[in-house]
C-alpha cells in the first residue's frame, strides 16, 4: 500500500454531539441506531449512549462465556452486538433462543460476518474484535482509531473497510493479519465545500465529516462513505488511496447500499427537525450522484435492505415503527407491517428470504418472513442491540 495506507494514526476520543444509531449495511459484507434536545435530531453519537436495556448490564456480563467454553457458531445463527452489555448474543431464529453471549470490546454498535469471521466494531474503545465462528476461543482485538461505525469487507483485497465517526477516515485492516495496516482521511471538504450539519443536527459547529456507513461498487475500485457532519457522499479511489468529488446525501444518514445491478446507490437517513425531516429513501444514480427518486417510507428511516436479485427492497420508519416492502425494480409499495417505534437496525439475510428488525431502546429483534411480510419469532431480552450479522 502506499504510504498513506501505511499510515497508522491513533486519535484522542472527542466529545459527543449530535445524534443517529449505528449503522448495519445490508449488502453481503458491508455494515455500518432520544434527542438530546428538540433542537437535535438523533444521530450516532448520542445515540449510542446507552439506553435502559431489558437485560442488565451485569447480568449480560455474566452470561458472557470466557474463550475456553464457547461453542462453534451454526451457519444461520444471527449474531448480534449488544451495546448495553459488551456482548456479541448468538440467537438461533427459528426459535428466538440466545444460546451463548460472547465478550467483545466497550459499547459494541456494528456487526459483520466475512469468510467465516464474525467482526463486531466497539464503538466505545475504537476496537474490532474479530472471532471465528468455527471456533469463538479464536478472538483477536484490533484497535482501529476511536469509534468505529461503518464496516464494509472488499474480498478482492482481503480487507476490512473501518469507518471512524471521529476521525473523518477509513481504516483499512488486514484480513489475513487481523492487524490495521492504513488509514485513509476523507477530504476536509464535503459536497459543495460542506463542513458542518445544518442547524437542526448539530450542537456545536464544526464536528467534520463523521463518516457513519460504507458500500463497496461491485466493480470494487470505489468506496462509498456516508457522511453525517456533511450528509454527503464521499467516494474514494482505492486505487489511488484518495477521495474523489463527493455527492449530496441525506441528513442524518444510517445506511448506504449499492443496487445488485449497480446502477443506484440507496441512501436511508432518519433527517432532523423541521424543514430536515427525512420520511423517504433517496435513491441515486450512481454514474452521475443526481438523485434519481424519493421512495416513502415514514418518519425517520433508520435503514434498508435489498434481495440479492433485486427484485425486492424494505426500509424502516423508526419514528412510525413500521417496515415497509417494494418491489425492487419499481420501487412500488408492496405492503407494510408495524413492529414497534423505535425500530433502528433492518438486516436481510444472505438469501433475502428473513429480515431481522432491532430496537434498541426495547431490547428485541423481530424475525420477520420477507414474502409473507409477517413476525415469525421475536427475541426478547437483550442489551440494547444495535448491530446485527448472519453466519453463512
Amino acid at each position: 500500500m502506499r504510504k498513506t495506507m501505511l499510515t497508522r494514526r491513533r486519535f484522542a476520543m472527542l466529545a459527543g454531539t449530535a445524534a443517529a444509531s449505528a449503522i448495519l449495511g445490508a449488502l453481503p459484507g458491508c455494515a455500518a441506531s432520544g434527542k438530546p434536545d428538540d433542537a437535535a435530531p438523533e444521530g450516532p453519537a448520542d445515540s449510542l449512549r446507552e439506553e435502559p436495556p431489558t437485560l442488565p448490564r451485569e447480568a449480560a456480563a455474566e452470561a458472557a462465556e470466557s474463550p475456553a467454553t464457547v461453542a462453534a457458531i451454526p451457519s444461520g445463527a444471527l449474531c448480534v452486538a449488544e451495546y448495553a452489555g459488551n456482548t456479541l448474543a448468538v440467537v438461533d431464529p427459528a426459535t428466538g433462543e440466545v444460546s451463548q453471549r460472547i465478550a467483545t470490546g466497550s459499547n459494541p454498535a456494528t456487526a459483520l460476518v466475512a469468510d467465516g469471521w464474525i467482526y463486531v466494531g466497539s464503538s466505545g474503545g475504537g476496537q474490532i474484535t474479530a472471532l471465528s465462528a468455527t471456533d469463538p476461543s479464536q478472538v483477536k482485538a484490533i484497535s482501529v482509531g476511536n469509534q468505529p461505525l461503518g464496516l464494509c469487507y472488499d474480498g478482492g483485497r482481503g480487507v476490512l473497510y473501518v469507518g471512524d465517526y471521529f476521525a473523518s477516515s477509513v481504516h483499512v485492516v488486514d484480513s489475513q493479519l487481523k492487524s490495521l495496516v492504513g488509514t485513509i482521511k476523507l477530504n476536509t471538504y464535503g459536497y459543495h465545500n460542506r463542513t458542518d450539519p445544518p442547524d437542526c443536527c448539530r450542537i456545536e459547529p464544526g464536528a467534520g465529516r463523521r463518516t457513519v456507513a460504507l458500500a463497496l461498487a461491485p466493480e470494487g475500485d470505489i468506496l462509498y462513505c456516508a457522511n453525517y457532519g456533511t450528509f454527503d457522499v464521499g467516494r474514494i479511489d482505492l486505487a489511488a488511496e484518495a477521495e474523489v468529488e463527493a455527492f449530496d446525501g441525506v441528513v442524518g444518514p444510517r445506511q448506504i447500499l449499492v443496487t445488485p445491478d449497480g446502477a443506484q446507490l440507496v441512501l436511508a437517513g432518519v433527517g432532523g427537525e423541521g424543514e430536515q425531516q427525512v420520511s423517504d429513501l433517496y435513491v441515486l444514480d450512481r454514474a452521475t450522484g443526481k438523485r434519481a427518486r424519493e421512495v416513502y417510507v415514514g418518519q425517520s428511516v433508520a435503514g434498508a435492505a435489498l434481495s440479492p436479485a433485486g427484485d425486492a427492497a424494505w426500509a424502516i420508519a423508526r419514528d412510525d415503527g413500521e417496515l415497509v416492502a417494494f418491489k425492487g425494480a419499481t420501487w412500488k409499495e408492496a405492503g407494510r407491517l408495524f413492529l414497534s417505534p423505535g425500530i433502528d437496525t433492518l438486516l436481510a439475510s444472505p438469501d433475502g428470504a428473513t429480515l431481522f428488525v432491532a430496537n434498541s431502546a426495547t431490547g428485541e429483534v423481530f424475525v420477520v418472513d420477507a414474502a409473507a411480510l409477517t413476525v415469525t419469532t421475536t427475541v426478547t431480552g437483550l442489551a440494547s442491540p444495535k448491530g446485527m450479522a448472519v453466519v453463512a
